[in-house]
């Protein structure tokens, strides 16, 4: 029997996986969506979307409540001068300093903590299950929780609901996992920053969407305060179940169809062992420090921005939303340039360059974080939104330029580390809602304090040092060797990349490092002179195939 031939859609290497990143395409004049004809002759760039748009969406019902929270708290009587409010809901103005910061500060809590708990465990479950059927459950599971928001009526209610509507934050591990199986090593970093970039801005939309929907269903139809705001709650999840099931009969795990651990190279799963082992190392106990200050900060004003501009500044729900969403909106473009200046940096400098652009992001973030408390209402919302985008690009930058490093700190265990940094972050956003914004009733206060603790994680950045590598002030005496300058460079694009890995003393094997992973190596003392791996121990490759839509037989 004749085996079947497929004809790709796009071009791809030896590993079928795709050599070009272009997620958008001309369908006569019109710019759409590039997703293909065929889930099976382009599995690639509907992978791209399947993990973008569910990570984008999650961060909608993820944070539904954030906006809205200032017409929530006055329906279901968190005020600390609920009577009066009651009297007039719709015009009365909420006072919330003590019982009701208090709870809504718990509410905040509650909507990271899940998720802390769900990245954890997230590598072993797409290992189960795979990167689609995974994306399904956690948007099916969302849905449900963000729909049952509808039902809350008091401060418990929204405690509970909140956290287990955080699992939604979950998706963000499929999401750079699915691109990494789908992309090759040239495109798979701007594959994965723009997903994780389109999908944070996701928090931003979610500040003007909701504020919108309320008054759609308020204004518009006439709905009362009551059951606008729980109208709009049902959006979210109507939007969920037909993503998901887009993803469940549109698309697929790999190439080849379903998801087999043996694609990462691997021949047995994570176990509770591997997470205890990773944290020893010292490093990465700071990078989830310092990944709790960048991404931490960007949940917690996530939950407390739109508040803010109303409560503090006066100014209407909608207009506050879009207020808020200038922070989220820098993801359009910010964690990229973290990347970015991290990518410069290291083929100048290798490490103690990408360090040194992880540092100074954060230290960035930590002067602008207290800026933005230091500004006050009579120097008016646009001062503070000025100072709010500056904040947004270095606190995106810092997210970019963090996981630049995770993938050198232990090559072999790079899904554990990127799935226990991506936890950190998360739950830098509870403590930093306990520690610094519900320890006082001051409402720039917070920001300040803040600022202290990225402070204090962008100086742990400075001991952080690897024997090959160096640390912020030198150790490596090579800048790139022959090898790192042709993976970096990407001098000849058509060369066997799988003939060139692993064949020398010192380059990695691609078992050691995961897709998309500029490898590092070892720097030999400065006394001695640095033999180039590809001229002496590597025979010249032949050509690979041409770039055009490849044939492969299955």
């Amino acid at each position: 029997m004749m085996k079947d031939t497929i004809e790709w859609e796009v071009p791809v290497n030896m590993e079928q996986k795709c050599t070009e990143f272009k997620p958008f395409k001309f369908y006569g004049p019109f710019l759409l969506p590039h997703c293909g004809k065929r889930r099976k002759t382009n599995p690639h760039m509907r992978a791209f979307w399947a993990a973008t748009l569910p990570f984008t969406f999650a961060f909608i019902g993820w944070f539904a409540f954030a906006p809205l929270m200032t017409v929530v708290r006055k329906d279901i009587g968190l005020c600390d001068n609920d009577a009066e409010v009651q009297l007039d809901i719709e015009n009365a103005k909420c006072i919330c300093k003590k019982e009701c910061k208090q709870t809504l500060g718990n509410a905040q809590m509650a909507s990271v903590s899940f998720d802390i708990f769900t990245r954890f465990v997230m590598g072993s479950f797409i290992e189960t299950l795979g990167p689609k059927n995974a994306d399904v459950v956690f948007l099916l599971f969302g849905a449900l929780f963000c729909a049952s928001g509808c039902f809350v009526n008091n401060g418990t209610g929204l405690i509970i609901v909140r956290f287990f509507v955080s699992c939604l934050g979950s998706t963000f591990v499929v999401n750079q996992v699915w691109n990494t199986i789908m992309f090759s090593r040239e495109v798979v970093g701007t594959a994965n920053a723009t997903a994780g970039g389109w999908g944070n801005l996701g928090g931003g939309v979610t500040q003007t969407l909701m504020p919108l929907l309320y008054r759609f269903f308020h204004d518009g139809l006439g709905l009362e305060l009551h059951y606008a705001w729980r109208a709009a709650m049902l959006v979210p999840p109507a939007i969920f179940i037909v993503l998901a099931s887009w993803i469940f009969f549109c698309c697929q795990d790999t190439t080849v169809g379903k998801f087999d651990v043996s694609i990462l190279g691997k021949t047995q799963k994570a176990g509770p062992m591997t997470y205890l082992s990773v944290l020893k190392d010292y490093r990465v106990v700071f990078m989830m420090f310092q990944y709790s200050a960048c991404f931490g900060c960007e949940l917690v004003f996530n939950n407390t921005l739109a508040s803010h501009f109303v409560d503090y500044f006066g100014v209407d729900i909608v207009s506050a939303g879009a207020l808020a969403m200038s922070f989220g909106g820098m993801n359009l473009f910010a964690r990229s340039l973290g990347g970015i200046l991290s990518d410069g940096l290291n083929k100048r400098f290798a490490m103690p360059g990408r360090l040194w652009a992880h540092f100074i992001s954060l230290v960035g973030q930590a002067v602008f974080l207290f800026g933005f408390g230091c500004v006050t209402s009579d120097m008016g919302w646009p001062v503070a939104l000025a100072c709010l985008c500056i904040l947004s690009t270095l606190t995106n930058m810092a997210e970019g330029t963090s996981y630049a490093i995770v993938p050198y700190m232990i090559p072999t265990e790079v899904p554990v580390v990127s799935a226990m940094v991506g936890a950190a972050g998360t739950l830098g956003a509870l403590i930093a809602t306990r520690l610094c914004y519900m320890t006082t009733e001051d409402d720039l206060l917070g920001f300040k304090l803040h600022s202290i603790y990225v402070l204090i994680a962008a100086v742990s950045v400075i001991p952080m040092r690897w024997k090959n590598m160096g640390w912020m002030f030198g150790g490596a005496k090579v800048r790139a060797s022959a090898f790192q300058k042709q993976v970096l460079e990407e001098t000849d694009a058509n060369k066997n990349t799988e003939e060139m890995e692993g064949k020398t003393k010192d380059a990695p094997t691609a078992e050691k490092a995961t897709e998309g992973i500029k490898c590092q190596i070892e720097v030999a003392p400065s006394t001695e002179k640095i033999p180039d791996p590809l001229k002496e121990a590597t025979p010249e490759p032949p050509a690979a195939a041409t770039s055009e839509p490849s044939k492969v037989a299955l």
